[in-house]
C-alpha cells in the first residue's frame, strides 16, 4: 500500500509544482509584456509624464522697450522682479500651506484657492512683482508647491513725475493708460518662454535665465522734458495749495513746432503704486476733462473779427456801465464800463463789450473761426481718450449762443486745445499738431521713426496774429489789465486770464461757487519760446480769479523755464509796445453838470473831471474818488442811480476828446 501511495503524492506534488510554476511563468510573461509596453507603445507619453512632474514651461512678463524724455532721460524703465508660481494641484491639496503662501505674499487665500480651482492644470501665477519682503517670508516656509520666477517689471524711476501721461501697466505686462496703453503694441515686445525644474528639496526653480535680448520692445522719445516737467508740476502744486483748490492742470507747448514739454496735473499719480490712486487721477485732465474756457476765449473771438475786417482796435463799444440785458437775459461784466475801445476791451475783460461786438460776425463764420483754432475737434495728440471739446453746429444755437460763446460760456475745451490755440497766435497765426511723441527707437537706442512737426491749419493771417499779441501785451502790461500778475521781468508776455463757472449737472445752470480760473499766454511774445496754459479747478481761497490763482503760476513756470532754456532777455526790459488809446465817441463838447440826487451817484458820463467832482461833492456824501486819465468821464464806478454810503470808493475814468 505505502508504494502505491508514492507514487500518487509525487504526482501530486509534481502537479503543485507545475501549477506554481505555470503562476510564476505567467506572472513573468504580464510583467514582460507590461514591460514591453511600457517600453515600446508608452515610452514617449512616460517620460513627458515625467518630465511634467520634474518641470514646467513658464511664460514670463515680455520685457517692455523704455520710454524717454527728448534729452534720454528715462521715465519709463525695465528692472528685475520677482514672481510667484504654483503647482495648484499639489498647493490645494496641502490647505495650510495656501494659507500661510497667501498671508506672506498678502494675498486672499479663499479667493486664491478659487482662482486655482477653476484654472485647473498644473501651472498657476500666484503673485507678479512682489517685494523683497514678501519673497524671503515665502522662501522661508519651504513649501515644494510653489516656486519664484525672476522676470522683468516696469518700474518709474521719476515716480509721479508725469504719471498720467506715461500711464501704467497691468499684471499681465501690458499697456492700460496713458502712452503704455496708446503704444502698447510697439512697446510690449515678444512674450518668452523658460523652464523650471525642481531642486534635491523639491522645490520648483527656474533652470535656466531667460534670454533679455529676445523680443524686447521698441522704446519711444517723448517730446516732454523732465526739467520743464518737474517745474510745471512744482508751480503747479503751490498754486493748488495756495488757493485750497481742488485740483489743476498746466501744458506747455513749443508754439512753432506742437511739441509739449511738459503735462502737469493735480493730484499726482505714481504708477509704481497702481493700488494708492483712484481711477481719476490716473487720466490726462488736459486731453480727456473738458471746462467752459471763459474769458481765454475772448482773444481768439477778437482776433476773427480783426481778421475778417469786422473791427479794429480802435473802434469803440458802449458797455452798458457794467449790465446789459439781451433776449431775455443779463449779461454782467466785473466792474461797470462805459465806452471802450476793442484793445480796452480785452484789457480789461468785459463780457458785454465782446458779447455787443458778436453782432459783427455771423454765427456760422464764428463757429468756423473757433473750428479753425482747433475747438470742437479732437487736436489727435497721442494720448487715448481724447475729448473733442463742445462747440455745437450752429443749427443747435440759441439766440445768446454766439453772445456768450465770445465770452467761453455754453462751449467746452480741453487744456490742449486751449494751449495750442494760443500757440497759433504766437507762431504767426498758424496751428500746429500737438504732439507728445518724437521717435521710435530700438533695442539699441537707435531711432527707426522719427515724427516730424506738422501743420494742422491756418486761424489767422500773420498780420493779425501780430496785432492780436500785442493787444495781448496790454492784458499783462497795461494798467487795469488784468493779467499783471502774469508778467516776467525782463521778457515781453502776451496772455489772456479766464474765470468761468462750472456747470451744474445735476439742476443744471451754473454752480458760482464753483469756478476754473485759467492764464494762458505764451513768451517772449515777439519770439516766442513757450506757450503756456495754467487751469486751476475750484480755488476757495482768496480772490477767485484767474489773474489772481492762476497769472502767478504762469509767471513762475515761465520765469523758471525760460532761464533753464537759456532764452535771452528781451532787448529792453519790460512789456509790449503801448496800443494808442482809442478816442471815445465822435467830438462833442463837455455835456452840463447833471441835477444831483441827495444820497445817490449822479450820471458822470461826459463831464469834466472838475464837473464830475462837483456833482459827487453835490450828492451829500463824502466818497473817497479815484479819478484816472483825462478829458471827459466815460466809465465809473458806482453806476448811476446807485446809493452811495460814506467813505465808499468812487472811481472815474476820463478819455480825451477829439
Amino acid at each position: 500500500m505505502s508504494r502505491r501511495r508514492a507514487p500518487r503524492a509525487q504526482r501530486c506534488s509534481r502537479r503543485r509544482l507545475a501549477v506554481l510554476a505555470a503562476v510564476v511563468f505567467g506572472m513573468f510573461l504580464v510583467a514582460a509584456l507590461r514591460a514591453a509596453q511600457l517600453q515600446l507603445v508608452q515610452d514617449d507619453e512616460l517620460r513627458a509624464q515625467g518630465e511634467r512632474q520634474r518641470r514646467r514651461q513658464l511664460e514670463l512678463l515680455p520685457e517692455r522697450g523704455p520710454i524717454l524724455d527728448r534729452n534720454g532721460r528715462e521715465l519709463a524703465a525695465i528692472v528685475p522682479g520677482t514672481s510667484v508660481f504654483a503647482d495648484p494641484l499639489e498647493l490645494l491639496a496641502d490647505p495650510d500651506a495656501l494659507v500661510k503662501v497667501c498671508r506672506a505674499l498678502g494675498i486672499d487665500p479663499g479667493g486664491t484657492a478659487r482662482r486655482l480651482r477653476r484654472g485647473g492644470g498644473r501651472f498657476a501665477w500666484l503673485a507678479r512683482g512682489v517685494t523683497p519682503d514678501q519673497e524671503r517670508a515665502l522662501l522661508a516656509l519651504e513649501v515644494e508647491a510653489v516656486g519664484i520666477a525672476r522676470e522683468p517689471h516696469r518700474y518709474y524711476p521719476k515716480k509721479s513725475l508725469a504719471g498720467q501721461v506715461l500711464g501704467f501697466v497691468g499684471v499681465d505686462g501690458g499697456g492700460l493708460g496713458g502712452l503704455e496703453h496708446r503704444y502698447d503694441s510697439l512697446l510690449k515686445g515678444a512674450a518668452r518662454t523658460v523652464w523650471a525644474e525642481r531642486d534635491a528639496r523639491g522645490r520648483l526653480m527656474l533652470s535656466q535665465a531667460p534670454d533679455r535680448s529676445a523680443g524686447q520692445g521698441r522704446g519711444l522719445v517723448l517730446t516732454l522734458d523732465e526739467m520743464v516737467q518737474h517745474i510745471a508740476e512744482e508751480e503747479l502744486a503751490a498754486a493748488v495749495r495756495r488757493s485750497e483748490a481742488r485740483g489743476g492742470m498746466v501744458v506747455v507747448m513749443e508754439p512753432a513746432s506742437g511739441e509739449i514739454l511738459a503735462l502737469a496735473q493735480v493730484p499726482l499719480f505714481n504708477p509704481n503704486s497702481l493700488g494708492d490712486s483712484r481711477p481719476d487721477d490716473r487720466k490726462v485732465v488736459a486731453a480727456v476733462d473738458v471746462y467752459e474756457p471763459g474769458s481765454t476765449v475772448k482773444a481768439l473771438f477778437l482776433g476773427l473779427l480783426m481778421d475778417r475786417g469786422a473791427a479794429t482796435a480802435r473802434e469803440l463799444v458802449f458797455c452798458e456801465n457794467g449790465e446789459w440785458r439781451i433776449h431775455g437775459h443779463t449779461i454782467h461784466d466785473h466792474h461797470p464800463h462805459g465806452w471802450l475801445s476793442v484793445a480796452d476791451v480785452l484789457k480789461v475783460s468785459s463780457n458785454i463789450g465782446v458779447s455787443k461786438l458778436s453782432d459783427k460776425i455771423s454765427p456760422q463764420a464764428l463757429y468756423d473761426g473757433l473750428r479753425g483754432f482747433g475747438l470742437g475737434e479732437a487736436s489727435a495728440v497721442e494720448l487715448p481718450g481724447e475729448s473733442r471739446g463742445i462747440l455745437p453746429p450752429v443749427a443747435e444755437w440759441s439766440k445768446m449762443t454766439p453772445r456768450t460763446a465770445v465770452y467761453g460760456q455754453g462751449i467746452s475745451a480741453t487744456g490742449i486745445q486751449m494751449v495750442a490755440a494760443f500757440a497759433a497766435v504766437a507762431n504767426g497765426g498758424v496751428r500746429m499738431q500737438p504732439r507728445l511723441v518724437r521717435a521710435v527707437v530700438d533695442e539699441a537706442g537707435r531711432p527707426v521713426q522719427r515724427f516730424a512737426a506738422q501743420v494742422a491749419g491756418r486761424a489767422l493771417s500773420a498780420e493779425t496774429a501780430a496785432a492780436l499779441t500785442r493787444l495781448l501785451e496790454r492784458v499783462v502790461s497795461a494798467e487795469e489789465g488784468t493779467g499783471a500778475e502774469a508778467a516776467v521781468p525782463g521778457y515781453r508776455v502776451a496772455g489772456k486770464t479766464g474765470t468761468s463757472w462750472k456747470p451744474d449737472p445735476v439742476r443744471g445752470g451754473y454752480q458760482r461757487q464753483k469756478v476754473v480760473a485759467s492764464f494762458a499766454g505764451f513768451v517772449p511774445s515777439r519770439r516766442p519760446d513757450l506757450a503756456i496754459l495754467v487751469a486751476v479747478d475750484e480755488p476757495t481761497k482768496g480772490l477767485r480769479y484767474g489773474g489772481t490763482v492762476a497769472a502767478p503760476a504762469f509767471r513762475e513756470i515761465a520765469r523758471r523755464v525760460l532761464a533753464y532754456r537759456q532764452v535771452a532777455p528781451d532787448p529792453e526790459e519790460g512789456v509790449s509796445e503801448p496800443v494808442a488809446k482809442a478816442a471815445p465817441k465822435p467830438a462833442r463838447p463837455p455835456r452840463p453838470e447833471p441835477q444831483a440826487t441827495p444820497g445817490r451817484m449822479p450820471n458822470l458820463q461826459g463831464l469834466t473831471m472838475r464837473a464830475a467832482l462837483r456833482a459827487v461833492a453835490q450828492s451829500g456824501v463824502a466818497v473817497t474818488p479815484s479819478l484816472l486819465g483825462s478829458g471827459v468821464a466815460f466809465s465809473q464806478h458806482p453806476a448811476p442811480g446807485e446809493a452811495l454810503h460814506e467813505g465808499q470808493a468812487c472811481r472815474v475814468e476820463f478819455q480825451p476828446l477829439l
